[in-house]
């Protein structure tokens, strides 16, 4: 299920042409997405919405997610919709609850 969907169908030839290619393009922004990710962690942490544990967490994964996009190790696979929706479940895979309240996250 992609980030935006709300159970409406959509037409497939409007999807190719608004999402395209940006799992290709969204490569390039990966390590700006995780930069901007780790800002907002840390605002979100400063306010009281994290834990200091889930923030954390949150920066150290983002940083490994960097090194990730710096080797040229990360990829976005067909199953997801861009950067978020791939950032989003490798934090949740790796930080289990935490990970789902990252900034891409509809909870955070």
């Amino acid at each position: 299920m992609k980030l935006w969907e709300k159970g409406i169908p959509t037409d497939k030839q409007i999807e190719q042409f608004t999402v395209g290619n940006d799992r290709e393009l969204d490569l390039v922004l990966a390590k700006y997405d995780a930069l901007g990710s780790i800002a907002h962690a840390k605002m979100l942490g400063k306010i009281g919405l994290l834990t200091n544990v889930e923030t954390d967490s949150l920066v150290v994964a983002l940083e490994e997610i960097i090194v990730d996009v710096e080797k040229g190790n990360f990829i976005i696979e067909d199953s997801f919709e861009d950067v978020h929706s791939k950032i989003e479940n490798l934090l949740t895979v790796k930080l289990g609850d935490a990970g789902k309240k990252n900034p891409h996250s509809a909870i955070a």
